[in-house]
């Protein structure tokens, strides 16, 4: 017989396990639909919310009389949803010739296990609807915009002025110039709308909420004058290609204000085709080239010593076209004509003869430190803070640092060797001659206006005074005689007064040469090729820098031809005091700024 078994202990204990199971769910819930309810309703809308950026209009740039210099226009870009592309060898045929693309390549695109591609971006009006019209599946479209620059440049391949606007990126980011300098400006603020999409990804009808406004960018004016950009443009890209130069720079700019009418270099670019070019067209070598300025540096020279009371206008310095320091001679340019110097000589025909001995000898009365403090003063080893991205700053050495050579380097310094500058700070140093001592800002955006209307002008730091008035009075006539009397008389223009001064420097580059490093256990020479940078002849930057008109100035205009094709002592086919010349009347009358000289022939313009 069978014994009973009782069950009741078993019941009652699942019982209990049973109650606090539905206990633990019931509270759970509780938890989840009551005290949790708000925020998994949040979290539950955010995970159905697909949230869309609606791109701001970037600003435009215009020329101080509101030529339109760079503007955005609406393109579309094809992409593709590959797992709705139904045929991708025949959609990849149909597509690659308007796409401009390789038809293997596209059709791995289109196969691909991704959910979406872009095949091809800011196509032009006429593929975007000849695609549209095919209709073919898993193919779409979105509105994009890009930048456009619609001022042609002179040289073929360019547009005006490319350097100093630089570009926008395919992802809507400025490169370079004015472009990356005010991106942020430019850009404005992309605004963005948000909308629920049900579980399969359709939005669901009355969901779009906009979320923020877009804020679009402040369109940006400059001080460059298109016209006279378009002139100044022509006569470098002449000059570049007459010379066979590796460069030019041309730049003009109110002495008064800083404020740039005109910056040309080549070589240049095209700013609508940027992708196809050498980046290393892309930075203005007018802010970022750093290179020795040769005699151009004379005239701070002399201004520091005057202003300092070192010397006067009428003490004399012995040329003998030897002057020896640290083991080293220093001569002058004319040292095959003049052999033995020039004799007794004054701060103004040291200008006159570009002298180097003369210029060493009144850096060397003022002192290192004298010269030093400034050539700094006058702006050399800082960026000038012109508004242009890729500025450098330039190297001054301390005669009596680290760096320096005591006399030596001071020496070489006062005839504008062994320091380095860049084409925007001599402008901004021979600005502050013509206007009276002040050392002024270079720039080039003269305001902005914002969405609204309202424009605002660029407000410019003040001026610094590096100099006294007299001095700055006194170094002006004595350029103007070195224009009229002396080696830069190529400048001189008729009807008006020209102060100025050339200059020419030596390049240095890497020269590999076998040098004996020691001997071998049978006492045989070790050889090795070793490269150091070395001046190379034949290798020069040639330089004028003109303030205008003399009796008054108001433009400082640079030319600075970079290693153009030389032959003898440094010939070229076109010195840039001659072109100064050629150019000067053409930018004054443009200007309708009246001659300074009465009585005397207006040049030929």
């Amino acid at each position: 017989m069978l014994a009973r078994t009782d069950s009741r202990g078993r019941a009652l204990l699942l019982l209990i396990v049973a109650t606090l199971i539905a206990g633990g769910v019931g509270t759970r819930l509780v938890w989840w639909q009551v005290v949790e309810r708000d925020r998994l309703a949040t979290l539950a809308l955010r995970q159905l919310a697909r949230e869309e950026e609606i791109p701001a209009e970037r600003g435009e740039i215009t020329d101080a009389s509101g030529v339109l210099l760079a503007t955005s226009v609406e393109l579309q870009s094809i992409f593709a949803t590959p797992p709705s592309v139904d045929d991708p060898e025949g959609t990849a045929a149909l597509l690659a010739p308007m796409l401009g693309m390789d038809v293997d390549t596209l059709r791995d695109r289109l196969d691909s296990d991704e959910e979406w591609v872009w095949l091809r971006r800011r196509v032009e009006p006429a593929v975007s609807d000849e695609v549209a019209a095919m209709g073919l599946p898993g193919i779409g479209m979105l509105t994009e915009t890009q930048r456009v620059y619609p001022v042609a440049g002179v040289a073929p391949g360019t547009t005006l002025a490319a350097q100093l606007l630089g570009f926008v990126n395919t992802d809507g980011v400025g490169q370079y110039g004015i472009e990356a300098a005010r991106d942020e400006q430019l850009a404005g603020l992309p605004g963005s709308v948000t909308a629920q999409e049900d579980v399969i990804g359709r939005q669901i009808a009355d969901s779009v909420r906009q979320l923020r406004e877009p804020v679009d960018g402040s369109d940006v004016r400059l001080t460059l004058d298109a016209g006279l950009q378009h002139l100044l443009e022509s006569t470098m890209y002449a000059t570049y290609r007459k010379n066979a130069a590796k460069g030019v720079t041309g730049l003009v700019m109110d002495v008064d204000t800083g404020a740039i009418l005109a910056l040309a270099t080549f070589p240049s670019f095209d700013a609508n085709s940027y992708g196809q070019m050498d980046a290393e067209l892309f930075t203005s070598p007018a802010v970022s080239r750093q290179y020795e300025p040769g005699s151009v540096m004379k005239a701070f020279t002399v201004a520091a010593a005057l202003d300092a009371g070192a010397i006067t206008t009428r003490q004399k310095f012995r040329d003998d076209n030897n002057l020896q320091l640290a083991g080293l001679r220093i001569q002058n340019a004319d040292r095959y004509t003049s052999p033995y110097g020039h004799g007794p000589i004054t701060a103004g025909e040291v200008l006159e003869l570009s002298n180097n001995v003369g210029a060493a000898k009144i850096g060397l009365t003022l002192g290192r430190e004298g010269l030093y403090e400034a050539f700094r003063r006058f702006g050399f080893g800082s960026p000038t803070g012109v508004d242009i991205s890729g500025e450098a700053s330039g190297v001054v050495w301390n005669p009596d640092g680290p760096n320096g050579s005591g006399d030596l380097t001071a020496a070489q310094n006062a005839f504008g060797q062994g320091l380095s500058v860049t084409s925007m700070q001599l402008a901004a140093g021979y600005a502050a001659i013509g206007n009276g001592g002040t050392l002024v800002t270079p720039h080039v955006i003269a305001g902005w206006r914002t969405p609204d209307g309202t424009y605002h002008a660029t407000e410019q730091p003040p001026g610094e005074r590096i100099m006294r008035r007299g001095t700055a009075r006194t170094v002006l006539k004595l350029l103007t005689n070195a224009v009229d009397h002396g080696i830069a008389q190529a400048a001189s223009v008729s009807g008006y007064g020209i102060a100025g001064k050339t200059g020419t420097a030596q390049i240095a580059g890497p020269v590999t040469r076998r040098v004996r490093t020691g001997t071998d256990a049978d006492g045989k020479a070790i050889y090795e090729r070793v490269t150091r940078h070395r001046y190379i002849d034949g290798w020069i930057d040639s330089s004028f820098i003109g303030l205008m008109p003399a009796s008054d100035p108001k433009l400082v205009t640079l030319i600075l031809i970079h290693r153009p094709a030389t032959w003898g002592l440094y010939q070229m086919a076109e010195r840039p005091d001659a072109l100064f010349r050629e150019l000067a009347p053409q930018v004054l009358d443009y200007l309708a700024i009246p001659p300074d000289r009465t009585g005397q022939a207006v040049a030929a313009r």
